[in-house]
C-alpha cells in the first residue's frame, strides 16, 4: 500500500425526497467521490435507492426518516463519527497528507429545518462546533440553512441573524462564492445552501460553485474539491517488469 495525495471531488444536493432527483444524482456522481445528500428518498423509515451508485452510505440508523447522509466511494480514508450523527447531521473524519498542516479534517453535512422552534444552529451542530474548538480540530460544514442572508449571497435577510452571529462568534468563515441561487422554484430563486469552515480548513476547499446541471430537485448541485486528502492505493508488482 502507498499513500497518494488526492483532490477529493464532492457534490452536495438536497433531493427533496424525490426518486427522480435520486436517479439524476446517480449520473452526476460518476465523476465524484463523495456526495453530501439532504432530504434523500426514504422508504419504511430508511434511506433507499443509493446502492446502485456504490460505496459506503453513512447516516444515523437509529432515527427514522433521516434528513442527511454522506455517500463515499471506495478509496479515501474516511471515518464515520456516528456519535455526532443525528437526523439532521452527518459527520465524518477525513485523513490528510498533512505536509505540516492538520492530519485530519472533520467534514459534516447539516440540515436546519425552517419551521423549528429553536433558533439556528441546532443543538447537535452546536455541540460539534464546540467539541472541535475544544480539541483544536479543523471543521467544514455544508448546510441547507433554509435562511436568507446577504453575507452568503442571498437577496435579503429574512429572519433573525442568529446563525450569522454564531458563525462570526465562533471564528468560522463563509465559503460561498458569488450569488448564484442554490434553490429555484417557479416563483422564486434564492441562496439558502451555505458552506462554513474553520479558517485553516477553508484552505483545503477549492472551486466551490453552484452548477447549471439539471438536478430534478428544487435545489441545484453544489460542487467543490477538498485538496490534500489521503487515499490508500494498492500497489502490485509485475514480475515480468522486475529487474
Amino acid at each position: 500500500m502507498k499513500r497518494e495525495s488526492q483532490r477529493m471531488r464532492v457534490l452536495q444536493v438536497n433531493l427533496h425526497y424525490s426518486r427522480v432527483a435520486l436517479a439524476a444524482l446517480s449520473v452526476a456522481m460518476r465523476d465524484c467521490y463523495v456526495a453530501l445528500i439532504q432530504e434523500p428518498w426514504t422508504y419504511m423509515e430508511e434511506i433507499k435507492g443509493l446502492k446502485e451508485v456504490g460505496g459506503e452510505l453513512i447516516y444515523s440508523r437509529s432515527i427514522p426518516y433521516p434528513r442527511t447522509c454522506i455517500l463515499v466511494k471506495k478509496g479515501f480514508q474516511i471515518l464515520p463519527l456516528m456519535h455526532h450523527c443525528s437526523r439532521d447531521l452527518t459527520v465524518v473524519k477525513i485523513k490528510t497528507l498533512s505536509g505540516g498542516g492538520p492530519r485530519e479534517i472533520i467534514l459534516s453535512l447539516a440540515y436546519l429545518p425552517y419551521n423549528d422552534d429553536e433558533p439556528p444552529p441546532l443543538g447537535d451542530l452546536e455541540r460539534l462546533v464546540t467539541g472541535c474548538r475544544a480539541n483544536g480540530t479543523h471543521l467544514i460544514i455544508s448546510c441547507d440553512a433554509n435562511l436568507h442572508h446577504t453575507s452568503w449571497g442571498s437577496t435579503n435577510i429574512n429572519t433573525s441573524e442568529s446563525l450569522f452571529n454564531y458563525i462570526k462568534a465562533n471564528g468560522l468563515d463563509i465559503m460561498n462564492r458569488g450569488n448564484k441561487p442554490t434553490f429555484i422554484t417557479s416563483n422564486r430563486q434564492e441562496v439558502v445552501d451555505i458552506m462554513i469552515a474553520t479558517v485553516y480548513a477553508g484552505n483545503f476547499i477549492k472551486d466551490w460553485h453552484v452548477t447549471e446541471e439539471v438536478s430534478c430537485s428544487d435545489h441545484r448541485y453544489i460542487r467543490f474539491t477538498v485538496t490534500g486528502t489521503n487515499r490508500s492505493v494498492e500497489v502490485y508488482c509485475n514480475p515480468r517488469r522486475t529487474n
